[in-house]
């Protein structure tokens, strides 16, 4: 029985460390690593991951940021299901029966991809907007909408 713990927490242990060394190898960082004891034997044989130069490092959080979207028709799309204008998202609600049994739900915004005339730029920008920013453009100009909510128009500009 002692032997079956021992071995299972040094399978933890090579796991939690492989886990590492795909993270690291995955952001192209730097890594000094020397495997000590019965793992060593394990690990000596698979190559350790070279030191990038800082150059590609850079483009690390680049990497993280492209992964937490999605790419759709030829435009990124936000993973999370957000108004890019008014920052509008779901709602968490509850649904009441004839019998007053709640369950919960979520009411999600209505997101539409719109081609907006952007005139500061002098083009047109795509966004996915919520259907209120839609009826709220029609009273507030887009620049100042844009720049409440930190958007950078310049990145949506269409082709």
């Amino acid at each position: 029985v002692l032997h079956w713990t021992a071995d299972r927490a040094m399978l933890r242990a090579s796991s939690l460390l492989l886990a590492c060394l795909a993270a690291v190898q995955a952001f192209n960082a730097p890594m000094a690593f020397s495997p000590k004891g019965a793992l060593a034997s394990s690990l000596a044989s698979k190559p350790l991951v070279a030191a990038a130069p800082v150059s590609q490092r850079s483009f690390a959080l680049d990497a993280l940021q492209m992964s937490c979207t999605k790419d759709t028709r030829g435009y990124k799309m936000p993973m999370r299901k957000q108004c890019m204008l008014l920052k509008k998202r779901a709602n968490n609600a509850m649904s009441v029966s004839f019998s007053h049994i709640r369950t919960h739900k979520t009411q999600a915004v209505n997101l539409q991809w719109k081609r907006i005339f952007w005139p500061e730029g002098n083009c047109y920008v795509k966004l996915r907007i919520s259907t209120k920013a839609i009826k709220t453009l029609k009273t507030k100009p887009l620049n100042e909408l844009a720049a409440k909510a930190g958007l950078d128009l310049k990145k949506h500009r269409c082709g």
